[in-house]
């Protein structure tokens, strides 16, 4: 009699809990999913407050990431750091939450903290290209162009085949005058996909260093045929041309290009080409007309082309 008494009583007492974890489940799953699929339309606010509430009925880690995942494309930084923060400090050995946390200090510009996050990942998780990657970019933004190189380096010894390792570490070699190892890493690039547009971009400029023009003309149409929306090229090879004082043919690339995209940057630039010409009409024209796509664009009439670099 007493064990059924203690059983009656104690059911009494577990229903309503019961009851209650059931509702608050119910509720959680409610609001994470309707904040996935507002994800899914683009309907981010909406998205965010979902997420916020399904986390006051309870910690989960999945709903997190995506909280983190709304509020970077809310612009909502900060906010993302320190959700991140948060994972963290629940799960200190989870080497994804560095890694994503570094990314979010990039976008934030700050790069050290970036740095730090980064050798952190690293620690934890030695195996991933990514997290070398990602102190070579911290270090990079901090002049340390010594300790980019080592750091690509890693990361290409870890992950044979990363593009973005590869061009990254060309681009610092080029700046550094590097030319023959710069053209070592296109030429590996290249090898893997003949067709990579920024591989063949790297390799005009690293033509164009060694003065090798026509070379790099002919690599930059290369680009044009695969992309004619590859508005970069349009811009180095009009430069390419300006520098050795063709005007007329820079003028003409850039006529294409604004045939194809008009945008503010072709007309900026070739108005300066117009000016360089000694066409002042037609550089006012430009300018005002790059004016109006783009206000808040700085549009500069002046300035000549010695350097074969725009970058």
């Amino acid at each position: 009699m007493i064990n059924f008494i203690k059983n009656l009583l104690f059911s009494e007492d577990k229903q309503p809990e019961d009851a209650k974890q059931k509702k608050d489940q119910q509720n959680f799953d409610i609001l994470k999913y309707d904040g996935i699929r507002a994800q899914n339309i683009g309907k981010w606010i909406y998205a965010e407050k979902c997420f916020k509430e399904a986390l006051r009925i309870q910690p989960d880690t999945e709903t997190l990431m995506l909280l983190v995942n709304t509020s970077i494309r809310l612009n909502k930084l900060d906010q993302a750091h320190t959700l991140l923060k948060e994972a963290i400090a629940t799960a200190p050995e989870q080497a994804t939450h560095y890694v994503n946390l570094a990314q979010v200090c990039y976008m934030q510009e700050q790069y050290q903290e970036m740095l730090e996050v980064a050798q952190e990942a690293t620690r934890l998780a030695p195996e991933n290209a990514t997290t070398y990657y990602l102190q070579a970019q911290a270090y990079q933004k901090l002049g340390d162009a010594i300790h980019t190189i080592a750091t690509l380096t890693q990361a290409i010894c870890k992950k044979e085949d990363f593009t973005e390792a590869y061009l990254m570490r060309s681009k610092v070699l080029l700046d550094m005058f590097q030319l023959n190892e710069a053209q070592a890493d296109i030429d590996t690039l290249l090898q893997q996909n003949p067709d990579n547009e920024d591989a063949l971009l790297l390799a005009g400029e690293i033509q164009q260093h060694q003065g090798n023009n026509e070379k790099a003309i002919l690599l930059y149409k290369r680009i044009i045929e695969l992309n004619p929306f590859n508005e970069k090229v349009y811009e180095q090879l009009a430069l390419l041309y300006a520098h050795e004082q063709q005007w007329k043919k820079a003028i003409e690339v850039l006529d294409e290009a604004i045939d194809i995209n008009a945008t503010a940057g072709f007309y900026q630039l070739r108005g300066k080409l117009k000016l360089e010409m000694g066409d002042k009409e037609g550089s006012l024209e430009d300018i005002k007309k790059a004016f109006e796509l783009n206000p808040e664009q700085e549009n500069a009439i002046s300035g000549h082309f010695d350097n074969q670099r725009s970058s």
